[in-house]
């Protein structure tokens, strides 16, 4: 998978450089915030939304300037959420890609401006006119994170996760919960290249049931490792949903099943790409979603 290695890290360098390029000016010279938000975003992660990101648009022929602020908009809401995901009111995590937390490396309170610096700079960034010349397209993008992002996207899913807390979810929540919490953003960052590049209602649905896909498969390896990971390869703490008595994909399953229940949806969003033949152009993404399912962090 050295390709797909590759890749991501393009991906990632391609978007921190443009994070550190969206930042022209600064009113404060000594500015926490600023210093806090790179520590968050530069370097970390897998990068898997740029990466969609930029593998789609590349498949779909959009400009890579284009696709550049896009993939700048969905790591600066991703990383918003990680930062404000592990406060103590939340997760109190203490870790985070392989480093200190946010607000353990800072403070709390830096923590939160943060977050919140992060979230609106991705709207500044699709407002932006160097995102797309037209600017309904620029609203569309604006209106799709909101929602992606908003109280029936990825927070309406935090809500159903902190609720684990105090009761066992059923199954319904804990799906409800993956579609929200994970799979809103992935959701974004396959479907709005084909937003952005006018594409057919067809193609944007086949690109949403392909994000739908791998947000669940992603989900259920990312419970898998949660119980039986390696926290020094998974760069974050573990056993979190055992310890707080959460309920995930491996409660619902068991490990075993749960394993199970991710190969078969491994194989179903394999099957989507070969029949879509602009979605299988190249193997990249067909590639993603086998190291989704065999993932080690």
């Amino acid at each position: 998978m050295k390709i797909l290695t590759d890749k991501l890290q393009e991906a990632r360098k391609r978007t921190d450089e443009a994070f550190l390029k969206s930042f022209p000016d600064l009113i404060l010279e000594e500015n926490e915030v600023y210093e806090a938000a790179k520590y968050s975003f530069i370097g970390g992660g897998k990068a898997l939304r740029p990466f969609l990101v930029f593998t789609i648009s590349d498949l779909l022929g959009l400009d890579l300037k284009c696709a550049t602020q896009i993939a700048l908009a969905v790591e600066s809401v991703h990383a918003y959420s990680l930062i404000h995901d592990d406060l103590p009111a939340m997760d109190n995590d203490t870790l985070r890609r392989g480093k200190p937390t946010c607000h353990i490396q800072f403070s709390e309170a830096t923590a939160i401006l943060t977050g919140d610096a992060l979230l609106t700079k991705a709207f500044e960034v699709l407002s932006d006119e160097k995102t797309h010349p037209d600017a309904i397209i620029r609203c569309q993008l604006i209106s799709l994170l909101s929602k992606c992002a908003g109280i029936n996207g990825m927070i309406g899913g935090q809500l159903i996760d902190l609720k684990g807390e105090t009761k066992e979810l059923s199954s319904q929540e804990i799906y409800l919960m993956q579609k929200l919490k994970t799979g809103a953003l992935l959701k974004f960052s396959c479907i709005a290249p084909a937003v952005a590049a006018n594409k057919s209602p067809d193609i944007i649905n086949k690109l949403e049931k392909y994000a739908q896909l791998i947000g669940i498969l992603f989900q259920i390896t990312d419970d898998i490792l949660d119980a039986v990971g390696d926290e020094k390869i998974v760069g974050k703490t573990l056993q979190k949903d055992k310890n707080a008595n959460k309920s995930n994909f491996v409660t619902l399953f068991g490990k075993d099943n749960a394993l199970e229940k991710a190969k078969l949806i491994h194989n179903e969003a394999i099957s989507l790409l070969k029949d879509t033949p602009l979605l299988s152009k190249n193997n990249l993404l067909e590639t993603l979603t086998n190291f989704i399912l065999v993932r080690e962090y």
